[in-house]
């Protein structure tokens, strides 16, 4: 009989802005979709409220979430400063980020990543990736919209995002999250639904970002749903 692995302590983090009716209406599909597939493995949730704190509506919105708990963050650094917000405060093994424009797919996500991260242990994984092009800045990296990590990871990464143009030198800069956890010896993955990726394979995996119909992507966002850029 195969030994049953330890659960792990798992926090899922979404960012939500509020005052906003646009970031509402992501939000609500947020939920949809967790409601529509579950994630197959538990969980706590935390909900950063960018730019004020959680209310009546906000509590009743995220209500079908399990274990939840929301944080208050200023909006400061936007996203990325609300993942790390979270990641400094909310003890866990194993941290799933989303940013606001992000949905989910198809049922077991959760499960899905909980194996990656089980099979290759610490390091940096997403959902989506970009191999760059340095003659425009952009440095390949882990696309932030959907990501999951250690927490340690993020707090141990030596920027602290405060203001808005620090957001894409975090995700995509010479120095970015990417480019740090594999100077530190870590090879940052892309997972899709039928596979684990290196930086070498990430622009190639079939039906995956900016490819085919982008089914095997295992993490919807903005740049994920019809209609598709498709990539020669």
């Amino acid at each position: 009989m195969v030994p049953q692995m330890e659960e792990l302590a798992v926090t899922v983090v979404y960012v939500h802005v509020m005052n906003s009716q646009p970031y509402a209406d992501l939000a609500g599909r947020f939920v949809h979709t967790y409601n529509a597939y579950p994630p197959g493995y538990p969980h706590r949730s935390v909900i950063v409220c960018n730019g004020a704190s959680a209310n009546e509506d906000t509590a009743q919105m995220f209500k079908p979430l399990p274990r939840i708990q929301f944080l208050e963050h200023d909006n400061g650094g936007k996203d990325i400063g609300a993942f790390q917000k979270a990641a400094r405060e909310v003890p866990c093994e194993l941290m799933v980020f989303f940013g606001a424009s992000t949905y989910l797919r198809r049922a077991g996500w959760l499960a899905r990543m909980v194996e990656t991260y089980q099979r290759y242990g610490p390091t940096l994984y997403g959902s989506t990736a970009n191999r760059g092009m340095p003659q425009i800045h952009v440095y390949p990296h882990i696309r932030t919209t959907a990501f999951w990590t250690p927490p340690e990871l993020m707090n141990l990464y030596p920027h602290r995002v405060t203001r808005d143009d620090q957001r894409y030198p975090f995700e995509h800069g010479r120095n970015c999250f990417t480019d740090w956890v594999a100077r530190n010896g870590m090879v940052p993955l892309l997972v899709s639904w039928q596979g684990e990726y290196a930086w070498e394979q990430w622009d190639s995996v079939p039906n995956g970002y900016h490819r085919g119909d982008q089914s095997n992507v295992l993490v919807g966002d903005r740049l994920t749903a019809a209609p598709y850029y498709h990539t020669p």
